[in-house]
């Protein structure tokens, strides 16, 4: 069968468009793709209902958390090393992103796993060491579980007697994704790197379909 001019033209158009929808479709289905983290998509998981204390004594709950785009890292102030090379890191990120409302939409939070020796005073004093803005928080250990079971953070206070004061803390250490509806919606893990950080979140912030409250 021979077609003529006409014919190949809409067989032509017609191909270009199922080409152009497919191209589409895929763009607007494709998780975003960070450079440095791990994106959750539609597979983003609520948190549940819990309550730290934060360094103004103020109540740290998952409604504290909507709205905003949120980083938490979980260790302790006694942390020789990964502690406060994260945060620094965090610091360095925020600093890397040029656009303010990008900045102004993350919110980030150090959360300690050693309750009894980081009181909100030493706290304080640490986490605003990094950045005046970041917020730290910490409470008993069974109610801190109930938030670093449902992340997957692993930590252990290796205390070699009662008394012990000088002892270690292991912990997991991934800076926790928390988007502006209070789901679990990704990790970055270590190493961690300040500008693609900044530059994944830029992404995540200027293109993810998230409500904002």
């Amino acid at each position: 069968m021979t077609m003529n001019k006409s014919s190949i033209a809409i067989v032509a158009l017609l191909a270009l468009a199922v080409g152009f929808l497919g191209s589409w479709y895929l763009h607007i289905n494709q998780p975003i793709r960070l450079e440095t983290g791990t994106w959750f998509a539609e597979q983003a998981r609520a948190l549940p209902e819990f309550e730290l204390v934060d360094h103004h004594n103020q109540a740290l709950t998952r409604t504290r958390l909507r709205g905003k785009w949120n980083l938490m890292f979980f260790g302790y102030t006694h942390c020789p090393d990964i502690c406060p090379t994260s945060l620094q890191t965090l610091a360095d990120m925020l600093e890397a992103i040029d656009d303010a409302d990008v900045r102004d939409a993350i919110e980030v939070y150090f959360v300690s796993v050693d309750p009894d020796r980081d009181t909100p005073e030493l706290l304080s004093s640490y986490v605003t060491y990094f950045n005046p803005e970041f917020t730290a928080a910490t409470a008993a250990m069974a109610d801190i579980r109930i938030l670093t079971s449902s992340l997957g953070i692993h930590h252990e206070i290796h205390k070699q007697a009662d008394d012990d004061l000088n002892y270690g803390v292991d912990h997991s250490g991934a800076i926790i994704l928390i988007n502006p509806s209070a789901e679990f919606a990704g990790l970055f893990s270590p190493p961690h790197n300040a500008q693609a950080m900044a530059r994944d979140m830029s992404l995540i912030i200027e293109h993810a379909d998230f409500p904002s409250s």
